[in-house]
């Protein structure tokens, strides 16, 4: 959009506070509206070269309180806190008995080495990201194609990695999957007596539960309801809950 503003003055010779002098701050830009305008369509790979680090560094934190879980309710070690973003799907499928979609992880780890040519070389393609592509499967390139606009054949000497709204989208898209994975893999591999536990601890940080016995059971049903929904405890179950954390 503001692109599509700045071409109404194409062409002029004014600096960016000349032309919108109403705006705070205008000053800062000394620019002239074409120069701008140059700087508005690059942009999308400025963009994207922050927002998909964020993207993978939010679903690290994720996949880390996942690991956690595991460790403190099966008396495991996975070492969670020093797991990075290469190993811990693996490390939590290694608890479970589902695991994460073969082509959602192929896509995951094309994305995570796409963003480590970014950070540590500038955008230059590396070997590990060549090799990646090379061993990639057709669905799962195919569904990068579908999601991101283009196939990912990276080569090292050919052309350097970009990361803009396309690779954006496609980021979000896998790790939302990935996370929902994520939860049905937790779903089985903690015991229904430890999400009871969990949900209850959840519903203690809250402002707390009433002292009537009858609401305080429909207080503790509807949360169930609400917030694990997935995990469909039974009257029995919530019943149980309810007189077992007073």
């Amino acid at each position: 959009m503001a692109i599509h503003l700045l071409k109404l003055t194409e062409g002029s010779d004014h600096l960016l506070a000349e032309v919108f002098p109403s705006i705070p701050h205008i000053t800062r830009f000394n620019l002239t509206t074409s120069r701008a305008s140059d700087i508005l369509k690059a942009a999308d790979s400025h963009l994207g070269a922050m927002a998909v680090p964020y993207v993978l560094g939010a679903h690290e934190d994720y996949m880390k309180a996942c690991l956690k879980l595991v460790e403190q309710h099966n008396g495991i070690n996975l070492d969670a806190e020093n797991t990075g973003s290469a190993r811990q799907h693996d490390k939590l499928q290694t608890a479970a008995t589902t695991t994460f979609q073969a082509e959602t992880l192929e896509q995951f780890h094309l994305v995570r080495k796409m963003r480590n040519c970014m950070v540590h070389a500038g955008g230059a393609v590396n070997k590990p990201l060549e090799n990646h592509c090379a061993a990639m499967s057709a669905t799962a390139k195919a569904g990068w194609d579908k999601l991101a606009g283009y196939e990912p054949n990276f080569r090292v000497g050919h052309g350097n990695v970009t990361l803009g709204h396309r690779e954006t989208v496609a980021a979000l898209a896998i790790t939302k999957n990935l996370a929902r994975q994520a939860n049905q893999i937790l779903q089985t591999c903690i015991s229904r007596a430890s999400w009871g536990e969990i949900l209850m601890k959840d519903l203690d940080t809250g402002p707390g539960l009433p002292k009537d016995p009858s609401e305080r059971i429909r207080k503790v049903r509807g949360y169930a309801r609400f917030n694990y929904s997935a995990l469909r405890f039974t009257e029995q179950e919530i019943a149980t809950l309810n007189a077992t954390y007073p």
